[in-house]
């Protein structure tokens, strides 16, 4: 059992692997047609991405232009251009990553490149995820308690607090990756290098518990609370429609909802939507994985690699949604 190794035994087994394990080559992963085929979409997706999310800001760039000279962007089109920046942050980190790792198979990047990639991807992971949420919460408030938000400076403490978790939460990644070396049986020069995790935890339930803390704050964490506040935006919505049907038809008034706040009531279900349909194939199959990692020779590597790219989708979706709704 797992939970039998003592750290010493542990400490003895991580530094064969890292110096002399023999390497077999029937073992080594390779780069098959489904992974040629899932490199080939990463990059168009990733050029789609980049594409869409850099044009909606090019589009907010030229909107404050146009405004009169002093006028700042509003709160909502301020957590869109935060919200774009972490998707555009987690294109140009996340997708190429993932598609030179598949062309190369093995790390080439040395032990540095290693850590600080590791940082990064799950930084720009993380970054989008809480940018939902602080995006959830703005127009919570803005249906519920109108009054209170448009005088409410909530918006930019939540984004900074956002990126600042984001920061910290990613940090493990920089102490926990490393780099193992597989060399060469035969006694010549080469081997396999792989950037991992293997032997970072002293125990195994340790590496269980930084995956389930990682897994709720990328996905379920996040997921519940745009849930409870679509919830509560409803629950609001319905309350004045039985007290005065005739309400929200209104364009100003201290106690209505002018139309406005329900386009972006749209486009938040919208966002919550794209989210959970893009992400939950990909953390199923983690957690599949998670459990029973022999999962990996009962499922075909093509069924495997889509649901990995459904994930790709959340970036390139989110411009659409907001570009439709917003401008």
């Amino acid at each position: 059992m797992a939970n039998s190794v003592s750290p010493e035994q542990n400490q003895n087994h991580c530094s064969s692997i890292n110096s002399s394990s023999p390497l077999l080559q029937g073992t080594l992963p390779t780069l098959t047609l489904s992974g040629k085929i899932r490199v080939t979409v990463t990059f168009f997706l990733f050029l789609l991405s980049t594409t869409f999310n850099a044009s909606f800001l090019l589009k907010l760039k030229k909107w404050t232009q146009k405004k009169e000279k002093g006028k700042k962007l509003s709160r909502m089109k301020v957590l869109l251009k935060h919200l774009t920046l972490a998707n555009l942050l987690e294109t140009l980190i996340v997708m190429p990553l993932d598609g030179m790792w598949n062309i190369t198979v093995q790390w080439y990047g040395g032990e540095l490149l290693c850590k600080v990639l590791s940082y990064l991807k799950l930084f720009s992971m993380y970054a989008p995820a809480f940018m939902m949420v602080v995006i959830s919460l703005d127009r919570s408030l803005a249906i519920t308690r109108p009054l209170a938000a448009s005088s409410s400076k909530l918006g930019p403490s939540l984004t900074g607090l956002a990126w600042l978790l984001s920061s910290l939460f990613a940090g493990p990644q920089l102490y926990i990756f490393r780099m193992i070396h597989l060399a060469d049986g035969s006694g010549q020069s080469g081997g396999f290098s792989q950037c991992v995790t293997h032997c970072s935890f002293p125990q195994w339930w340790h590496q269980a518990f930084y995956n389930f803390f990682t897994f709720s704050c990328l996905f379920i964490i996040p997921l519940l609370i745009m849930l409870i506040c679509n919830a509560k935006i409803i629950f609001t919505l319905t309350r004045i429609l039985q007290q005065d049907p005739h309400k929200l038809r209104l364009n100003r008034s201290k106690d209505n909802i002018p139309s406005a706040r329900l386009r972006t009531l749209k486009m938040t279900v919208a966002f919550a939507t794209s989210f959970t349909v893009c992400w939950t194939p990909y953390y199923v199959l983690g957690i599949w994985y998670w459990f029973d990692p022999e999962m990996l020779d009962r499922v075909s590597d093509p069924v495997n690699h889509f649901f990995f790219l459904f994930a790709f989708l959340n970036p390139c979706f989110d411009p659409l949604i907001y570009g439709y709704f917003s401008l």
